[in-house]
């Protein structure tokens, strides 16, 4: 069996815990075995980096507050006029909040679309004395078949105009043929050859 020596002076080195306080005496064993027992005032670069983690926690908690559920209340804007105006008198001059849409609330200019002397003139009186709101009547080119163009903001309008006169589905103006955007306040009846259908 192998004897275990201990150097001159360790009975006084193993008793030191009694003589001395504990951690002081702790200390200096892991000192010994080359584990620093103390650490020393914290760096700045150790600073600076637990201040940047709680900033980035915070602006993460941040963010993810600022994301949370949103209200499903749907922003309707304000009711326009027959004329694509907004309403802002609190009257209820626009279109039903059910999105359907009278053809009766509709002002619809008229555009010559095939070049026939006074077509536009003459279907924008015979749709007055049916009852229709006029707007303007106009020129446009390269039609073939009345049709019904309308705005950005318009197509539930257009629609309605569409059905009542019989005619196929609306088409935006941007996507109409020889009819530029400024020749209406928001829907127009582009006459072909065909002009309108007989009501």
């Amino acid at each position: 069996m192998a004897r275990v020596e201990t150097p001159a002076g360790g009975a006084q080195a193993e008793n030191a815990p009694e003589e001395e306080h504990l951690d002081e005496w702790f200390a200096r064993r892991l000192e010994s075995q080359g584990i620093p027992s103390r650490f020393g005032a914290p760096s700045l670069a150790r600073l600076t980096a637990v201040v940047a983690l709680v900033l980035a926690l915070g602006g993460l908690l941040w963010a993810l507050s600022s994301v949370g559920p949103k209200s499903t209340t749907a922003q309707t804007p304000p009711p326009t006029t027959p004329g694509g105006h907004s309403n802002t008198t609190g009257g209820n001059t626009g279109p039903a909040p059910t999105g359907k849409v009278s053809w009766r609330s509709v002002t619809v200019d008229v555009l010559n679309g095939f070049g026939g002397a006074g077509a536009a003139g003459t279907e924008a009186d015979s749709l007055r004395a049916q009852g229709w709101k006029v707007g303007k009547t106009g020129n446009a080119s390269g039609i073939t078949q009345t049709e019904v163009v309308y705005l950005p903001g318009h197509k539930a309008e257009a629609v309605a105009v569409a059905h009542k006169l019989g005619l196929g589905a609306p088409v935006k103006i941007g996507d109409a043929t020889g009819v530029v955007p400024s020749s209406t306040s928001g829907v127009a009846i582009v006459l072909g050859p065909d002009l309108l259908p007989t009501t």
